[in-house]
């Protein structure tokens, strides 16, 4: 039984993470209700959280989020999806217009110089080649380095658990 639990840990620690619904239907109320029985709707409301969410990471106290909870109040009035999603397409474009407001401006943002790997002299003597192949990155070795580190952890865990039940079984 702890084989197989260990196994579906090994399989969610590295199965790469789906992007769900960004909002829950089921416990939706109000204007988010009305938007989830509308397909055309939910395209709209997903662009409005993700805006949320890329404007937060500039500046978390941006007026914009400030008075969103007061813009779904005001979209409660709304009699039809027509109305709904006009709403949404004007709020979506003033978002947008904050989003370019709160980020830095282009010329400030540093672009990382690329490592390059160091150049090699060559010796007197007989000729060597390097391999001229890609140089490995710092980060994808550590990368690496860390998904090696993680497999034997585990692989260490599944054989003392493994150990400890053999010496139950052995001494029951």
């Amino acid at each position: 039984m702890s084989r197989i639990i260990a196994a579906i840990l090994l399989c969610l620690a590295f199965a790469p993470m789906a992007r769900a619904q960004s909002f829950d239907c089921a416990s939706a109320s109000g204007v988010l209700q009305r938007v989830c029985a509308a397909p055309d709707l939910i395209p709209l409301e997903q662009e409005r959280l993700r805006l949320i969410a890329d404007i937060q990471f500039f500046d978390p106290a941006h007026p914009a989020i400030q008075g969103e909870g007061a813009w779904l109040a005001a979209q409660e009035s709304c009699a039809d999806d027509a109305c709904l999603s006009a709403g949404y397409s004007a709020h979506n474009q003033e978002l947008r217009a904050a989003l370019d407001a709160a980020r830095p401006p282009e010329e400030l943002v540093d672009e990382p110089e690329p490592i390059r790997p160091p150049t090699i002299a060559p010796r007197d003597g007989p000729a060597s080649s390097l391999d001229d192949g890609p140089a490995v990155q710092p980060n994808e070795y550590l990368i690496g380095l860390g998904i090696v580190l993680v497999t034997f952890l585990i692989a260490f865990w599944l054989l003392t658990t493994a150990a400890r039940a053999r010496r139950r079984d052995r001494d029951a």
